[in-house]
C-alpha cells in the first residue's frame, strides 16, 4: 500500500478532482445514484475508475468525504452566484460582484463567536 492510500485524508490535486468529478458524472448518467447517494455498484465504479485514471487507490470513505465536501462547496457557490449583481467569471475562475457587495461580505463574521479585539 502506498503512502497516499494509507493516509486517512487524501491529498488532492486539481487533476485528481477533475477526474473524480468526471467519473461521478458518468456513474450518475449510468443510473448508479438512484436517490441522493451512489449505490454499491456506483461506489465500486467510482473507486475503480478513479484508480484507473489517477493510479491512486482511495477508499470509499476518502472518496465519499471528497464527494460530501465538494457538494457542500457547490451549494455555497450556487447560493453566492444567485445573489443579485453577483456572477461567475469563467475567464478568471472567480466570483464577480460590485465593490459594494464585497465590502458588505467582508464585514460578516464567519466565526461562531466574533472575537472583540
Amino acid at each position: 500500500m502506498d503512502d497516499f492510500q494509507s493516509q486517512d485524508k487524501a491529498c488532492w490535486t486539481r487533476e485528481m478532482l477533475h477526474s473524480f468529478c468526471d467519473i461521478c458524472i458518468k456513474a450518475i448518467e449510468q443510473g448508479m445514484r438512484p436517490n441522493t447517494h451512489f449505490d454499491k455498484a456506483g461506489w465500486k465504479y467510482v473507486m475503480n475508475g478513479f484508480k484507473d485514471q489517477t493510479g491512486h487507490a482511495l477508499t470509499k470513505a476518502q472518496l465519499k468525504n471528497k464527494w460530501d465536501g465538494i457538494k457542500k462547496d457547490w451549494r455555497i457557490w450556487k447560493r453566492l452566484i444567485s445573489e443579485i449583481g453577483v456572477g461567475w467569471s469563467a475567464e478568471l475562475g472567480t466570483i464577480s460582484a460590485p465593490d459594494e457587495w464585497w465590502k458588505a461580505k467582508s464585514q460578516v463574521c464567519f466565526f461562531p463567536v466574533c472575537l472583540k479585539l
